[in-house]
């Protein structure tokens, strides 16, 4: 029992390049089934929050505000509900969230979001379009993503038309992309419209009940908005727009297997860049310029029932390595959570590790942090205890910012299917 406490932590601390997921280019052309429930915890004490996910057959919900001094006082919460509308030969996915973040500046974003899937004789459209309203202290601004993707066969190769578009800094960015399904084989060629430098972007992927694999490739410029690069577990000042990025090639790889109970992720990357980037004096995001950068990733996601107990297992191992210095990009780091359920006896446990890393002005030590979640449910209440920072770590994290110590809260949960 005390292995399994020590085991577990929960923080927002910088994350590691994700480079485990494995997207293919699927159309989306029906509904997914949901199950119907409700999931409403709340928690108290030296650290606060609260969490909301409500499922009703076409209507969902979701929300989550935490208040902890981890490093700074920092205020941090979303919300998100949407709803599907579907009609004869049209299907309308309308959706509105909310992000806010409060530390030493103030960030909130208005979200409203619409998707749309239209079938016709010849051709099925089906697209998404998301708006953004920033307030970033007292100014406001405005950034906009957009996809549209033309299927003109539905039964053989699914060949597809996609053009997608961002607009940031008072300015419309597309970019044109075609799409061919052979069998298992999935993939994806085209550049953006206009960028003033070719920036072509190729992607081969390959998927069955067992195994998902990529390879991508692409260089030139890539567009960057706020509402991707956003990172409120970093110190990061932001404006807009976000400046672009220009590789000189970037290779990327992944490799999964799915054996059902155990799924296993390899992926790795390899980039040369001529723009890159970084964080730099005050916290301002900037680029890097002449930069090769490699990342490797190894990840495994275990799920076992013994009985009445059930156990599951996520572990990432994560290697980066560049010859510039990018701020607050580890070396070498691990993450690793666990979760046991025995009968109304529920642990949980999440670790962080980081290597030596460079700040902005100065080197940063190694440290790893835990914490602990144990709880006890009885129908659908569960109630549970959580400490932060169970070690006590007051390690420098970033530039002149510590860890605060140790922290405790309790609260309760309530999870009901309908």
């Amino acid at each position: 029992m005390l292995y399994l406490l020590l085991l577990l932590s929960y923080d927002s601390l910088p994350p590691l390049p994700d480079l485990s997921r494995i997207t293919l280019p699927e159309p989306v052309l029906w509904m997914q089934p949901q199950e119907n429930g409700l999931l409403l915890s709340g928690h108290a004490g030296q650290f606060i929050g609260a969490a909301l996910d409500l499922d009703l057959d076409v209507f969902r919900t979701s929300g989550l505000f935490t208040r902890l001094d981890a490093w700074d006082d920092t205020d941090m919460g979303h919300a998100e509900a949407g709803v599907d509308i579907v009609l004869p030969r049209i299907w309308f996915e309308p959706q509105c969230g909310v992000r806010y973040l409060h530390r030493d500046d103030r960030y909130l974003q208005l979200k409203p979001a619409l998707g749309m899937t239209v079938f016709t004789g010849p051709v099925v459209a089906t697209g998404k379009l998301i708006y953004s309203h920033w307030l970033i202290n007292d100014e406001e601004e405005q950034e906009a993503t957009g996809e549209m993707t033309f299927i003109f066969d539905r039964i053989d190769y699914l060949p597809s038309l996609v053009v997608r578009g961002i607009y940031t800094d008072e300015k419309l960015k597309p970019s044109i992309y075609t799409r061919l399904h052979i069998s298992g084989f999935h993939i994806e060629l085209g550049s953006p419209v206009v960028t003033g430098f070719p920036s072509p972007r190729a992607e081969i992927a390959y998927s069955d009940p067992w195994i998902k694999a990529k390879f991508g490739v692409q260089t030139g410029v890539k567009h960057n908005t706020l509402d991707t690069y956003f990172q409120p577990e970093l110190p990061t000042k932001y404006r807009i727009d976000i400046p672009a990025e220009t590789s000189k090639v970037a290779v990327d790889l992944g490799l999964t297997i799915n054996l059902g109970s155990h799924v296993f992720t390899v992926g790795g990357a390899y980039k040369e860049w001529l723009y890159r980037l970084n964080i730099s004096e005050n916290f301002e995001v900037s680029t890097t310029r002449d930069t090769r950068e490699t990342n490797l990733m190894i990840s495994a996601r275990n799920n076992l029932s013994i009985g009445n107990i059930d156990l599951r297992n996520a572990l990432d191992v994560q290697y980066n390595r560049s010859d510039s210095t990018i701020a607050f990009l580890p070396d070498f780091g691990i993450t690793d959570t666990f979760e046991i359920n025995a009968g109304g006896l529920e642990l949980a446990a999440d670790l962080l590790y980081l290597s030596q890393r460079n700040g902005v002005s100065k080197a940063l030590p190694r440290y790893y942090i835990m914490g602990v979640q144990a709880g006890f449910r009885v129908k659908l209440l569960k109630m549970f205890v959580k400490v932060h920072n169970i070690t006590n770590e007051e390690s420098e994290i970033f530039d002149n910012e510590y860890l605060t110590g140790r922290k405790y809260a309790g609260g309760i949960e309530i999870e009901q299917s309908f």
